[in-house]
């Protein structure tokens, strides 16, 4: 077989491993992929920064978001060389949107938006809408973790909007943004809303994936935590459990998703009166936070606030206070100053803080 060829079939394997989740595998198998592109294209070819793409976001999904940057801001290099039209202007719209994720995932808010700003103008070239769902939906992301949550509405809208209008509102791709208006609701304190969205997405997915798919098991937490802001920890609760068990299984014990459900465990547990367990969950949350986003990321900051606001209750009111203002720190130089974490942060102190 021509390895051209052979490359492309390695790519195409990629492609389902990664649409099962299976994120090493497909790590494995575009670093075979391209290194035959490589080889036999040449290190410019628009097939290398197709394929570097795929393997920086399966190395996002792994949490090694170093690595991933590296590889996304090759693939924009490699791809800028190359005249912004037809397949080509699909692949560095891809190619930046990804690269804004990365940035997004690292807490680096204001160069994410950058990058998907640049993604959206390329998109702006493109013949047809749906070439911009991606970049709306990222930019959704990036506005809600920003705390900028009309902004994020308003890109959801869109990109929800054009979907349906193409497909239908049955299709399994409108799942991952019903998964996050979910979230969006979440945060604006609409938790029956939420709820919606969030069973929306669930029956998508379960639609159109086997039992037991990494994407239901974390539909099922993300439903979880809108149960628990509704006061029914007792459903919550079974699937946050279920939650971190598959993906301590699936992951190892530090991945992000995890930590994320760890975190709303501890939430539950806490909401229970049993602040024993919830502390315990909380600094578990946190090292995993710690290890899969780093120390000063505005994620890492929610767990130590609320950690805070549990060690305050079972009164070390001392380390409380550290903890508190590691967290208002943290956010403070990471989100704008409207964030309503922030906010919180900055109220958690001053109740924390010791007379002098």
């Amino acid at each position: 077989m021509d390895l051209t060829a052979y490359a492309v079939l390695l790519h195409d394997e990629a492609l389902r491993e990664r649409d099962a989740h299976r994120h090493t595998r497909t790590i494995d198998l575009c670093r075979q992929s391209l290194e035959l592109f490589e080889e036999h294209c040449g290190t410019g070819h628009p097939d290398v920064a197709n394929v570097l793409t795929l393997l920086a976001s399966a190395y996002d999904e792994t949490g090694a978001h170093v690595i991933a940057e590296a590889h996304h801001r090759r693939a924009v290099a490699v791809l800028a060389a190359l005249p912004a039209e037809g397949e080509l202007l699909r692949l560095h719209i891809e190619a930046a949107t990804a690269f804004g994720g990365c940035l997004r995932r690292q807490g680096r808010y204001r160069e994410a938006e950058g990058a998907l700003r640049q993604a959206l103008a390329l998109a702006e070239g493109a013949s047809s809408d749906l070439d911009r769902v991606p970049v709306w939906n990222e930019l959704g992301v990036l506005a809600k973790f920003a705390g900028r949550l009309d902004d994020a509405e308003a890109a959801y809208a869109l990109a929800i909007s054009t979907l349906e209008a193409a497909h239908g509102p049955d299709d399994p791709r409108l799942a991952a943004l019903c998964h996050n208006l979910a979230g969006l609701a979440h945060s604006r304190g609409e938790f029956a809303a939420g709820e919606r969205w969030a069973r929306r997405s669930l029956a998508l997915h379960r639609a159109g994936h086997p039992a037991g798919h990494p994407a239901i098991v974390a539909d099922e937490a993300h439903l979880a935590a809108l149960l628990h802001a509704q006061g029914r920890h007792g459903e919550a609760e079974p699937l946050l459990r279920h939650a971190i068990a598959y993906f301590t299984h699936r992951h190892g014990p530090e991945h992000h998703e995890v930590a994320v459900n760890l975190h709303n465990l501890a939430s539950v547990r806490a909401a229970l009166g049993d602040l024993a367990e919830s502390e315990v969950l909380y600094r578990a949350a946190l090292a995993g936070k710690r290890a899969s986003l780093g120390a000063e990321h505005p994620d890492t900051a929610l767990t130590l606030h609320n950690l805070a606001v549990v060690v305050a209750d079972r009164g070390d009111t001392s380390e409380a206070y550290v903890l508190a203002e590691r967290a208002y720190r943290i956010l403070a130089a990471t989100v704008d100053g409207g964030h309503p974490a922030l906010a919180a942060a900055a109220d958690n102190r001053r109740r924390l803080r010791v007379p002098s």
